[in-house]
């Protein structure tokens, strides 16, 4: 079994640029409080002023965590949370960067990803290739996605590309632990055509059998798939969990496909798209729900220059 509290240690003192005497705020779940205690422990033994919050598991990513909570994560200098659901995309993450924490989300950690895998990666290279990709995305106006023998395009005119890279040194910094991907908030309402997801799936995990997804107007028009009842189930909430809210591209080379998307969407040549909220990271879809689902194999392009195709990501 591997030595968690050592793998905490490495992702604080590397990871988050952690020094002695900074407060470290661990947000954990009693699901995965097995991975939030040596986290806590972890800031102890590097001389941080820790501080452990356990919580029930949330009921669905991108609910926003208790009050308590989201006041504690603004007055800490970092932030780690290794959850059962997603609290990226939530105003109490939001709140916590602009007030200066470097925050890092660890939704749907498992003993696995704790030990080897993305978590193991060369974050240089990761570093690398996202700042590469990141680039185009913000550059581009439109990106096209190809795979499955189907095809899809969305506007990302004035939006900007946002790096994921593993590397949250600075004052505000935030992103996922394991990382590595660029994303980016395509404008709403301009997603049309047919995605085919054929890796992981938020709420599902390892898809069995392809999810076919047509859009309309930024939408999502029709699902087939066997999984298609639990992936319309798990947008039912609000009509805002249909709407298509983030393209993004993995660049994590030490990253696989396990079932759980927090790991799942960084695979190096993949791509995913997510559905739900977008409101934190450059789009006007305020939504209790933030679902991704992952593309195997895609042909991206950005104003039809191809930058991810055959597993490659080609910059």
């Amino acid at each position: 079994m591997a030595d968690y509290r050592a793998v905490a240690k490495r992702l604080l003192a590397e990871n988050m640029n952690a020094r002695p005497g900074e407060t470290l705020l661990v947000v954990t779940d009693t699901d995965t409080n097995h991975i939030g205690r040596p986290l806590f422990e972890a800031g102890v033994d590097l001389g941080l002023e820790s501080g452990l919050f356990e919580i029930p598991p949330m009921e669905r990513n991108g609910m926003e965590p208790p009050e308590s909570v989201a006041r504690a994560m603004e007055s800490a200098d970092i932030v780690v949370c290794p959850t059962s659901a997603s609290l990226t995309h939530t105003r109490a993450r939001e709140a916590a960067t602009e007030a200066g924490a470097r925050v890092a989300t660890m939704p749907g950690i498992t003993d696995q990803m704790f030990s080897e895998g993305a978590i193991t990666a060369d974050y240089e290279e990761v570093e690398r290739l996202t700042a590469a990709l990141t680039e185009k995305l913000t550059a581009a106006d439109e990106a096209r996605i190809e795979a499955g023998g189907a095809s899809a395009t969305m506007s990302l005119s004035g939006r900007d590309g946002i790096p994921s890279d593993g590397i949250i040194a600075d004052s505000g910094d935030s992103g996922n632990l394991p990382s590595g991907e660029s994303y980016i908030a395509p404008v709403e309402g301009t997603a049309t055509g047919t995605l085919v997801f054929d890796g992981g799936l938020a709420g599902v995990g390892v898809l069995d059998d392809p999810l076919t997804v047509e859009l309309d107007g930024g939408r999502i028009a029709s699902v087939e798939g066997a999984a298609a009842d639990e992936f319309l189930d798990a947008t039912s909430g609000d009509d805002c969990a249909r709407r298509v809210c983030e393209l993004g591209l993995g660049t994590n080379p030490a990253a696989s496909i396990i079932g759980t998307v927090l790991e799942d969407e960084k695979v190096y040549g993949t791509c995913h798209v997510a559905f739900g909220d977008n409101l934190g990271f450059g789009g006007t879809i305020d939504c209790d729900s933030h679902l991704d689902g992952v593309i195997l194999e895609p042909t991206v392009s950005l104003d039809g220059e191809v930058v991810v195709a055959d597993g490659e990501v080609r910059v």
